[in-house]
Formats: C-alpha cells, structure tokens, sequence
C-alpha cells in the first residue's frame, strides 16, 4: 500500500487555491438543480449536476488513505446530530457541524461533507450526511444511496424511536444497488450499522434487538428474504442512542464516544479498482456516476463507472512514471535530443533500459492491483507505446548523429589531404631553392677563385717585367 500511496501522490495535481483546513465546512457534496418536468410544467423534479465547487476544492487535495463513512436513513432521525456529535468525539472540537434543527422540515437536500484527520493514524476521515427517506420535501433521494453505497465503507442507517422492518428499506436500496451493478466486481457498502436514535427500548440489550430485527423465523415470505439478504451481504451492528436531554445527555454523549471508538476500530480506506486511491480520484467517481443520472435516471451502474475510473487511474500513473523516467534518462545524457553521437549506441541503450526497467516494475505492481484488469491495462499499453517511440527516437538521433560525424569526417580527410599536399609543395619549393642558393654560392665562390687565380697570375707578370 505504501508503494501505491506513493505513485498516488506523485500524479500530477492542480496546486490548491487554499489549505482545505481553512475552508469553510460543511459543504454539499453533490449540486442538485429543480428543473420542471416539461416545458410549462408546474411539477419539478431534481437533478444532480456534479460534484460542487466548494467539495472539489476540499477532496482534491486530500491524500491516500481516505475513509468515508455515510450516515443514512429515514428523515428526521438525527443523522446530522449524530454525526456532529461523532466528529466531536473524533476530533475534541467543534469547529465544524452538520446543518441540523428540530421540527419537521428537514434541513439535509442531496448529501453533505465535512472532512478532518484520522486521529489515530495518516489519512483523512469523510462524514457523508445523506438527505432522509420519507421526507415531505424529498429532492435527491433515489441517488443519495447510490452515492452513499459507493463512497462509504461504512454505513450508519437511522430510525427513529423503534428500528423496525420499514428502517430496512434503506438497507435493501443497497442491496438492490449492488445487484444491479455486479456488487462482486465493485466496492460498495460492506459494514452496516443500525442506529435507533431516539430510541423507547432502552432497557433492551442491543444483541437482542437486532436478533429480533433480523430474525427469519417471523414476518412473511418476502420480510424474511430481506433478512436473509441482509445477513449474507453485510457486516452488521445495532446500537441505540436515547433523546439528548435532561438526564439522557451523559449517557448520549457516552454512547456517542463508544460508537466514535469503535468506529476508529473499523475504517477501511476507500477504494477503487481494489486500490486505495486519493480524494482527486473520488472527484472523478462522483462525476461519472453523476453524469449518468443527469438526464433524469435514478439508478447508477457502478461497473461501467469503476471502469472508467480504473482506466483513468492507469493512464494517470502511466503519465507519471513516463514523466519521471524521461527526466531520469535526461539526467544521463541519453535522451534523444542529447545524442552526439560520439556514445555508443549500444551503451546508450543499455543505461536506458536500465531505468525503463525499474519504471515499469513500479507501474506494472500498481497496475495489478486494479480490478477489473481489462481496463487497467490501458497503463502498460501506454507505457509500451511511449517506451517503443523513445527507443526510436534514440535510434533515429543517434543515426543522424553519426552520419553527421562520418560527413565531418568526409571533409576533415579532404583538408588533410589538401594541408598534407600544400606543405609537401612547400617543402619541395624549400628544397629546391636550397638548391638554388647552394648552386648560386658554388659559382660565386667559382668567379672568386678564377678571379683571384687571374689577379694573382697579373701581379706575378707585373711583377716579373719589372725586375726584368
């Protein structure tokens, strides 16, 4: 995990226009329009748009891991409360809350966020406050538990007062999720907790009052099913939390440190793919589960969505390590615009496949990770293609480089030559006028000889004549 963690965080990401910490929370998750049902209708209905500017903001910049709990259920049960109440308990603060208020018009539309730091170890904590069921003003419910399922490892599903069969429904929606979309080829919800807030049976053990919730042995055919399923699918819990007020607030407030506890015991990081992945990434989910209900759908299809996300996430971290393999490669001087020619291309080659080596390595251990695969193996097919076109462009450069250096070489010959004949000339001219000057000196030195022998012999006659 550390390894994917680390590949994770060094894919490339917009820089934050401000620390998430600083931002105001808590913010809607989801932007949910009413338009009318056709033109001049007076009936609306509600739509979900996409992911909202101010949830973006908060989950981009959040690394791996995350875990994402959702609080789910019927209206008017306290889940925003609760959930402030847990946050609380988490954090040892209140700086931030869930929108909450008594009386019957609910206060949660769509789904709301608040993000802050795992206490007890790396990564972030997401609450996911959901709009209730059986609302009077119910805007996005057909796709808040389809998100929820998605996004949260855990689940708290509210009933007020008495948790009966009716508080199941929202469990079965789940369920019923999960079937319509292949649950075993995606994460959904995998741990339920039911939480009867308010609740009149306080003297009832918990144990007690979830074996009778779920028991198959009363209720009709179908009630049992739903049991049943429930059982086979889901990790599930059963507390209880009494009004808050008067003498109940200790033990609320204890209830709530105890469910905080555990809940720490229990987070499992959100996951894509089979891989845990960063808040970037659950950006991506939001939007292509979103994009396929805007047109007015209500049932998402998590398969085609996981998909598409794993397909993202290969191609992001084939990016990366592309990216930083170039820059490995430029830092030996092998990259093609660095070819002179002068390296042999056998060693250039051998050093860059040394480093592509090692980024593949770390790229295909992330890539078969991913499930499905199918699509995660848009990665490697990215590498491949990119490693290929590298290799031919060292080629291609080392070639031209080469045939440069041979033309050079051409011309460096042909005025070798000409310097070789040119001094040769030159030294043949030296030699001959040594020559010249040696013949010249030899007649001078001739017409001296006779000169004198002449001048010699005319003093001799001179003198001759005159003694005779």
């Amino acid at each position: 995990m550390d390894a994917m963690s680390n590949l994770m965080s060094r894919v490339r990401r917009k820089p934050p226009s401000a620390p998430w910490e600083t931002l105001p929370q808590s913010v809607p998750l989801v932007k949910v329009v009413a338009q009318p049902v056709a033109p001049g209708s007076s009936s609306i209905r509600y739509v979900a748009t996409g992911i909202t500017a101010e949830a973006e903001a908060i989950l981009s910049q959040l690394p791996v891991p995350l875990y994402i709990v959702a609080f789910a259920g019927f209206g008017r049960s306290g889940k925003s409360y609760t959930a402030t109440q847990l946050r609380t308990k988490l954090t040892g603060n209140t700086d931030h809350k869930f929108h909450s208020a008594p009386g019957n018009v609910p206060i949660t539309h769509g789904i709301d966020m608040v993000v802050f730091q795992n206490p007890r170890g790396p990564g972030h904590i997401v609450f996911l406050d959901c709009e209730g069921g059986a609302n009077h003003n119910q805007t996005a419910l057909p796709f808040v538990i389809g998100l929820a399922a998605r996004l949260a490892a855990r689940m708290y599903v509210f009933e007020r007062g008495c948790f009966t069969t009716g508080g199941l429904d929202t469990v079965m929606q789940v369920i019923n999720m999960g079937h319509a979309t292949s649950a075993d080829r995606v994460s959904i919800t995998k741990s339920i907790v039911l939480v009867e807030n308010m609740s009149i049976n306080q003297e009832i053990p918990n144990d007690t009052l979830l074996h009778d919730l779920l028991a198959e042995e009363d209720g009709d055919e179908t009630t049992n099913r739903v049991r049943k399923l429930i059982k086979e699918k889901f990790q599930v819990e059963f507390t209880k939390l009494p009004f808050d007020a008067g003498m109940n607030s200790q033990v609320h407030s204890d209830i709530c440190a105890e469910m905080a506890e555990v809940l720490l015991e229990n987070l499992l990081p959100f996951e894509i793919g089979a891989v845990p992945v960063d808040g970037m990434m659950v950006v991506h989910l939001v939007n292509e589960l979103i994009s396929q209900i805007r047109g007015g759908g209500n049932r998402f299809n998590m398969v085609t969505a996981t998909e598409a996300l794993v397909g993202n996430m290969a191609t992001e971290a084939a990016n990366t390590v592309w990216t930083e393999f170039v820059d490995k490669v430029r830092k030996m001087g092998n990259h093609p615009v660095q070819v002179n020619g002068r390296k042999h291309l056998r060693t250039i080659m051998r050093e860059v496949e040394g480093a592509a080596n090692a980024a593949m390595n770390e790229l295909d251990a992330f890539i078969s990770k991913l499930e499905p695969s199918e699509p995660a193996q848009i990665g490697r097919q990215i590498w491949d293609r990119n490693y290929h076109n590298f290799q031919a462009d060292i080629r291609a450069a080392h070639q031209r480089k080469t045939e440069e250096l041979a033309r050079y070489s051409q011309w460096g010959d042909r005025a070798n030559r000409f310097v070789q004949e040119l001094v040769q000339q030159i030294v043949e001219a030296i030699r001959q006028f040594i020559r010249f000057a040696r013949f010249s000196t030899t007649l001078i030195i001739m017409s001296n000889y006779y000169a004198w022998k002449h001048g010699v012999n005319l003093i001799k006659g001179v003198a001759t004549g005159v003694m005779a």
